[in-house]
């Protein structure tokens, strides 16, 4: 039940970044551990991520993999590239609906399995998601994936659209379950006894902003109810350890008090990139830059600094940034990237 994002939602920790290696290792101990189905890359952010997946499955690390991106057709292909499971994620705003729609068609066709996120749910009726639902069933995808991604959901309104889901279509249910709030173990085992599929989990529960539901945690409270997720615990830990370290060398045993629900700083920062044209639906202050950022997200940064560069420069600041952060495995502020500007171009006009 399990699906292990620790691999590519671990990544959007604010102030978090690994390098390539670090990834595969991390993903080798997570195998070791008995996870069957994980998350493990964005392929079209990045050719290091969609290397690391085509790695991954050379390896038969995972019995399921997945990579996700957007429901375009190129990041459909890119992923599709690498020999990973296809996922992908709905735009905040659904703008043109039947464009998407061929797209999941298209993906149904190239003989993966392929999951649909339906984001922000708490923002829609539980009959306008059924009726999406369905829409993106008859299209071919085969798991349904309900994130709460603002992290404001209450466990009654999580259980209810995933009941009305799964009365209503015959696809398997995902849920991704951000943690602002601090609900996200409480929602997922009200997702539970909606009769969800899978939970999508990560080491220590991090990830964007304040994260989503821990590994572990959840394992243990499967376990406990007589549900064995075929885990082994104590290989689990060697992963927490190993991640654990990493956390305390590039960003310190602080960023655990950081990631605390609600009051740690973490609620105000964003890393991914998607996020950027929709900062009147997020209330991040702040940002953290890596592998995931985007060009929108780097010219949202310098405009509000009162910078303005060509289309071509930011273009080449995003990619240096995702170089830099893959090689080093360490992210970069907005200072950082202001100090980067003012070095290759000298001080804006």
């Amino acid at each position: 039940m399990i699906v292990d994002d620790t691999l590519r939602e671990g990544l959007q920790m604010p102030g978090f970044a690994l390098t390539k290696e670090e990834k595969l290792r991390l993903a080798e101990l997570l195998s070791n551990a008995g996870i069957n189905n994980a998350i493990v890359s964005y392929p079209s952010a990045h050719q290091s991520e969609y290397d690391l997946t085509k790695e991954i499955i050379k390896r038969n690390y995972f019995k399921t993999v997945f990579g996700l991106g957007r429901a375009i057709v190129e990041d459909i292909n890119k992923i599709y590239e690498t020999g990973a499971n296809i996922s992908l994620h709905l735009p905040f705003e659904i703008k043109n609906k039947e464009k998407i729609i061929n797209a999941i068609k298209y993906a149904s066709n190239l003989g993966k399995i392929v999951e649909v996120g339906l984001v922000n749910v708490t923002l829609y009726s539980e009959n306008f998601l059924i009726s999406l639902a369905k829409e993106i069933e008859n299209a071919g995808a085969e798991r349904i994936q309900i994130a709460d991604t603002l992290g404001n959901a209450f466990p009654s309104k999580i259980r209810q659209i995933i009941s009305g889901i799964k009365s209503n279509l015959s696809a398997e249910v995902v849920v991704h379950l951000h943690n602002d709030s601090g609900l996200a173990i409480t929602n997922a085992i009200y997702s539970l006894e909606a009769k969800v599929d899978f939970i999508d989990t990560t080491i220590f529960g991090i990830g964007e902003r304040n994260g989503i539901v821990d590994t572990l945690i959840i394992n243990n409270y499967l376990k406990n109810i007589g549900i064995d997720t075929g885990i082994n615990e104590s290989n689990l830990l060697l992963a927490y350890n190993y991640l654990e370290n990493l956390i305390f060398k590039k960003i310190g045993y602080i960023s655990f008090l950081n990631n605390y629900p609600i009051y740690g700083k973490n609620t105000d920062i964003q890393t991914a990139g998607t996020h950027a044209a929709f900062r009147n639906i997020f209330k991040e202050k702040n940002y953290s830059l890596n592998v995931y950022t985007g060009k929108n997200l780097v010219k949202k940064i310098l405009e509000e600094n009162g910078i303005f560069l060509s289309d071509e420069m930011i273009e080449y600041l995003t990619q240096k940034i995702k170089d830099l952060s893959v090689e080093y495995g360490k992210s970069f502020t907005k200072e950082n990237l202001i100090e980067m500007v003012r070095d290759i171009y000298g001080k804006s006009d």
